[in-house]
């Protein structure tokens, strides 16, 4: 950990990092995160000395936390910076709560926090100019499953314990024991990934229920050659450029590099971290897309960008949650 030491100046600025991203983020004017009425004004302020805001709109009170990762935190701000400053070196929960010097427990909420607020932006995501879609699959993971927290279900299959076989086709090629991850990127950088379904195959569908809003603003579609691409970019009145298998990798300006290039860098995160648990996938592909979009920012970067962020996070989200069947169709 010692690596670490020479960042400590930057964290011991904390404080006119704070500033900066408060001014970033309340350049124009003050927004109220409950109502998203501009007209707010300062209201004194709490005990810690925190500003507290008013909103005329709703009528609420709020602080200039509200909806951040500040928001509600009874730790230090400079535990934080150091948090981030670990987080940012792709250190495990472990790795990151003996840095910042909380416990394993309130490593792993922060790590969540961080990430619900990055996968909350990415659900704002919309593509333009010149665009790449494909799809890659992952296993699925019943980590933190535990009968204690989910005691009327059992696990879909049986725990593995010679290593991992994929389930043969129950029920045809359309379930299996992966997930399908739909990616997409543009030429400005701009990443959307998301969790799509379980099992490995595509519908015409829910290739247009995926991607059909993110797509919105993009003039040329490079993909492989799958139908429903086709289909989609007819629809949608945008050029398509397939890629089928055998055919060259390049057409000029017009590839599918960066996305497979997303495909390799899930892959490498996934096995690094092993034991994701699929029900929080989406958070962690949100943080992937992060690190590939601003793989060379620092400490300052990565907190004022993440500052921008809603955070929607609650405890109770993460205590005895569901299984990811629940939650995503079958394929």
């Amino acid at each position: 950990m010692l690596q670490y030491i020479k960042d400590n100046k930057l964290i011991n600025d904390y404080t006119s990092i704070i500033l900066e991203a408060l001014e970033y983020k309340y350049s124009d004017s003050f927004i109220c995160p409950i109502c998203g009425s501009s007209h707010v004004t300062k209201n004194g302020h709490y005990k810690n000395g925190l500003q507290r805001l008013y909103c005329h709109e709703c009528q609420k009170s709020f602080s200039i936390y509200k909806g951040t990762i500040l928001e509600g935190t009874k730790l230090p701000i400079v535990t934080w910076f150091k948090y981030l400053l670990i987080m940012s070196k792709d250190e495990d929960l472990r790795d990151c709560a003996q840095y910042a010097g909380v416990s394993l427990k309130t490593s792993f909420y922060m790590r969540h926090k961080i990430m619900n607020a990055l996968a909350n932006e990415m659900n704002t995501v919309k593509l333009e100019g010149i665009a790449e879609i494909d799809e890659t699959n992952a296993y699925i993971s019943y980590s933190g499953n535990f009968k204690k927290q989910n005691t009327n279900k059992e696990l879909p299959r049986k725990s593995y314990q010679r290593g991992r076989k994929s389930m043969k086709h129950k029920y045809g090629s359309s379930y299996t024991d992966k997930i399908q991850i739909a990616c997409a990127v543009d030429r400005k950088g701009n990443i959307f990934l998301k969790v799509a379904k379980i099992g490995t195959t595509t519908l015409g569908e829910e290739v247009k229920s995926i991607y059909g809003e993110v797509i919105e603003g993009v003039s040329d579609l490079c993909t492989d050659g799958f139908y429903a691409y086709r289909n989609l970019c007819k629809e949608k009145g945008i050029k398509h450029h397939a890629f089928k298998n055998g055919d060259k990798r390049k057409r000029g300006i017009y590839h599918i590099n960066h996305v497979n290039y997303i495909h390799s860098q899930i892959a490498k995160y996934t096995i690094k971290h092993n034991g994701i648990s699929s029900k929080y996938l989406d958070e962690y592909l949100a943080l992937i897309a992060y690190r590939i979009k601003c793989k060379n920012s620092d400490i300052k970067t990565f907190f004022t960008d993440l500052f921008q962020c809603h955070c929607t996070f609650r405890r109770s989200q993460y205590i005895g949650t569901d299984f990811i069947t629940d939650n995503i169709s079958m394929g």
